[in-house]
């Protein structure tokens, strides 16, 4: 069975960055827009309300092809003021037997304003472990990202007072009490630099994906901004409800077409809660 893509030129990303970083990597086809009359941003987040629990789990299988590719938990603890989020990664079907893969990923999230305050993960791929975390200091405007496994340190800077990364993006989208038409930039920070996302939701639509019945969903668009140079895209579809569960989501990139599909939801909000 053939893979449209070489697994071992991955071996430098995890799979979370590969999968969901593409939306910051440099589109060359960029899915369609609903014409809106003037741009609207989205309102901060209000975390008196935000659309998930302590302990909320979800879990996703990703496709590539129509192939079982990998399945990954997120679950939502609340730390302290603020809210730490885990992703425990495995690789299945075909990509198990070809480049077999598991990761443990976690990330902090300080209390409001929404900004990430440590990203860290541990991944085994073929010949090779990956320890290592990110820690931000916005007094100083200063990451550093701590490589335990090699003994070595990077400090880079941002330019933001509230930044993202990869874990809390996900999260970020969904804090959003998104209306059509509205647009947000996100700042992330990954491999020792700051990169820029420009977020929107496109539109409501009514949709079926998966176990998931026909409802209306909100449809966001993720589109590269600065400091990005790779091609993809990526939109996914969340519930219209008090969850804001994201229930599909496609990714085209420049190795192939992903699909994210939500096969799991545990101690979730009521939808009309």
């Amino acid at each position: 069975m053939r893979i449209p893509f070489s697994l071992p030129r991955l071996r430098r990303w995890s799979l979370l960055a590969f999968l969901v970083f593409a939306l910051l990597a440099g589109s060359t086809q960029l899915p369609a827009r609903v014409p809106i009359a003037a741009p609207m941003f989205a309102p901060p987040v209000d975390f008196d309300h935000l659309p998930w629990t302590d302990g909320e789990s979800l879990t996703y299988l990703v496709s590539l092809a129509g192939l079982d590719a990998a399945q990954g938990t997120f679950v939502a603890r609340k730390k302290d003021a603020g809210w730490e989020f885990k992703l425990a990664l495995t690789s299945r079907g075909v990509v198990n037997k070809v480049y077999p893969f598991t990761g443990n990923f976690w990330s902090i999230l300080a209390p409001s304003p929404w900004r990430s305050i440590e990203y860290g993960e541990y991944r085994f791929e073929p010949h090779r472990t990956i320890r290592e975390r990110t820690r931000v200091d916005y007094t100083t405007l200063k990451a550093t990202r701590e490589m335990w496994g090699e003994g070595k340190t990077k400090t880079f800077s941002i330019s933001q007072d509230s930044v993202d990364d990869i874990g809390t993006m996900l999260y970020h989208l969904r804090a959003r009490d998104w209306k059509p038409g509205e647009k947000e930039t996100l700042f992330v920070y990954e491999n020792n630099a700051e990169k820029q996302g420009e977020i929107e939701c496109q539109a409501v639509e009514t949709r079926a994906f998966g176990t998931w019945p026909a409802q209306p969903l909100l449809r966001i668009s993720a589109l590269p901004g600065k400091g990005t140079r790779r091609k993809g895209h990526l939109t996914v579809w969340m519930t219209h409800d008090a969850r804001r569960l994201p229930v599909h989501a496609e990714l085209d990139f420049i190795y192939g077409s992903f699909s994210i599909d939500l096969i799991k939801a545990e101690k979730t909000l009521p939808a009309g809660h």
